[in-house]
């Protein structure tokens, strides 16, 4: 396996599977590259592995196999009710990657595909051109929507060929969000005050039963805190807030540990947001996972599950009265349900 390889991938990814089509592609070679150990499988379409009947997500998360495959589809969609645009009017993410490393209990992702494997979709020149018709006014592209880009970084290239074309489109603004502690991509390139790096953040106790796989707290801030010694707009993300009965004391440590690691000076925006999720992949959730995330008795209005309003409401109010220690409310951005 190629050393240059983090663990967390080198470990991973037995099979490749390989679409004939994109089989001599440049992306495609120099991945294959990496994965010498590797058994690579000639397939004609990715559905065949990723759509097939009878598979266990769960299992599968476990020994997950990645997939290479020409999307002919479309790259960009609107960005969904469940996600902030950032006053931004023209939002999209980016779905060259389907699939995540990370293993989170909440993740909707689960309720999303037929599998765990991940898709690598190595064709990112049309993305590219399929966002080119929006740059007559501000656009916005999340590029790590169905994934955690930077997870996946070493292997993929994508998060650098992203910052090369918005280096070159003053109206394109990016939001690259991670769980990962990887900033390499951002050491050897001029800051951009249109991109934006997001960090989410959860108590490491949060971390622990809730987001398997994932980097520890201590990490991330780590790499958050590098990124905006860079000169890289940082956004924290504590969303989704998870509720326990020790939420007050877990979140309002989780926010001192945060401006102790990162002067406030240095943070472009922090971000709250409480469990949401749409109310087919709840059910979908409930049938994968026994996490007691699937199982509380949310509130569900026009198809969105989240905690009651009063809740929900209580949540914020906690949050922001801890981080207002620290930040003005104009850098903070909260997202509730509208009544």
């Amino acid at each position: 396996m190629n050393p240059s390889l983090p663990p967390s991938l080198s470990k991973l990814f037995s099979h490749l599977y390989v679409e004939q089509k994109v089989a001599n592609h440049p992306h495609t070679l120099k991945i294959m590259e990496k994965f010498e150990r590797s058994q690579i499988i000639l397939i004609h379409h990715y559905k065949e592995v990723f759509n097939r009947s009878n598979q266990s997500f769960s299992a599968q998360s476990d020994s997950k196999k990645l997939i290479l495959a020409h999307k002919e589809g479309k790259f960009l969609h609107e960005g969904s009710q469940y996600s902030d645009g950032f006053d931004i009017e023209q939002f999209f993410y980016a779905s060259s990657v389907m699939g995540c490393l990370y293993d989170c209990d909440y993740c909707y992702l689960q309720g999303l595909y037929p599998s765990a494997n991940t898709v690598l979709f190595v064709n990112l020149e049309d993305a590219f051109a399929e966002v080119l018709p929006y740059l007559g006014d501000k656009t916005l592209v999340a590029t790590s929507y169905d994934t955690d880009s930077l997870a996946i970084e070493s292997l993929t290239g994508q998060t650098r060929l992203w910052l090369e074309f918005a280096a070159e489109h003053p109206n394109l603004h990016l939001e690259i969000r991670t769980k990962s502690a990887n900033v390499k991509p951002f050491k050897s390139v001029t800051p951009n005050d249109k991109v934006t790096l997001a960090w989410t953040l959860s108590p490491q106790r949060i971390i622990d039963q809730y987001e398997h796989a994932t980097l520890s707290l201590e990490k991330r801030l780590k790499a958050a805190k590098e990124a905006c010694e860079l000169g890289w707009k940082v956004r924290i993300c504590i969303d989704p807030v998870i509720y326990t009965d020790e939420f007050e004391l877990l979140y309002g440590e989780l926010i001192d540990t945060l401006f102790k690691t990162i002067p406030p000076e240095l943070l472009h925006q922090l971000t709250l947001g409480s469990f949401r999720l749409s109310q087919s992949h709840l059910r979908s959730l409930k049938k994968l996972r026994r996490s007691d995330i699937a199982f509380y008795p949310y509130d569900v209005r026009d198809d969105m599950a989240t905690y009651p309003e009063k809740l929900e409401s209580h949540i914020l109010e906690v949050l922001l009265k801890n981080a207002t220690r620290y930040l003005s409310q104009t850098r903070i951005r909260t997202w509730q349900r509208q009544s």
